[in-house]
């Protein structure tokens, strides 16, 4: 007859057996869910880079028409210039985020300068383009609240318990499976105010 220590034994070899088991499948979970998350704010930022490339390939002859008649603003239109190099070199999201809101910065002060050259309105040329712009910094907007959605749910779960507790080597890691959380677009003020309403037509 199996005596009582020894189904103690393995009534605890059990739950320590069930421990386990929930252990690992919680990472496993997490990680997998994680990683999913991941790849979708990538996908997400890509997208968003689409209609950030867009923006910046207006930048040029943006610049090259208000150039004539923005002579005392040629520290702007440099820094605009810069900006969009900044951004076409960066090798990472958060670097692209935060150039992009710099740009967008840049791009909402040129915008409100225009008003202090009313030549500028009978340009047609300058019309297209900044129409161009406001079509663009819409479909920016759109595509960049996905983003930030996704960021926020990736950022979220690997903040909360049990992910938390997780890293690429096992356990109470910083940062679960060695993953950093993103950072959000964030619209300037003068951009939320300025760039949608653009409107050069005589």
């Amino acid at each position: 007859m199996v005596s009582k220590v020894v189904i103690a034994v393995i009534a605890a070899v059990a739950i320590i057996a069930i421990i386990i088991g929930i252990l690992y499948s919680m990472y496993f979970s997490g990680f997998n869910a994680a990683q999913a998350k991941d790849e979708n704010v990538i996908k997400l930022a890509a997208d968003v880079d689409a209609q950030l490339q867009r923006r910046y390939d207006l930048i040029p002859n943006l610049i090259e028409s208000v150039r004539g008649y923005m002579q005392f603003e040629s520290q702007l239109l440099q820094n605009i210039t810069k900006l969009r190099t900044d951004w076409q070199r960066a090798q990472t999201v958060n670097d692209r985020v935060e150039t992009s809101n710099e740009l967008e910065t840049a791009l909402s002060k040129l915008i409100l300068t225009y008003e202090n050259y009313p030549d500028l309105k009978t340009d047609r040329t300058l019309v297209i383009l900044m129409d161009e712009l406001a079509g663009t910094e819409n479909r920016i907007a759109v595509a960049r609240t996905y983003y930030n959605d996704g960021v926020r749910d990736f950022n979220t779960n690997l903040r909360t318990f049990p992910n938390n507790t997780f890293n690429e080597n096992g356990f109470l890691g910083a940062k679960p499976w060695g993953l950093d959380q993103y950072p959000a677009y964030q619209a300037t003020p003068e951009a939320q105010t300025t760039v949608p309403q653009v409107d050069l037509t005589p």
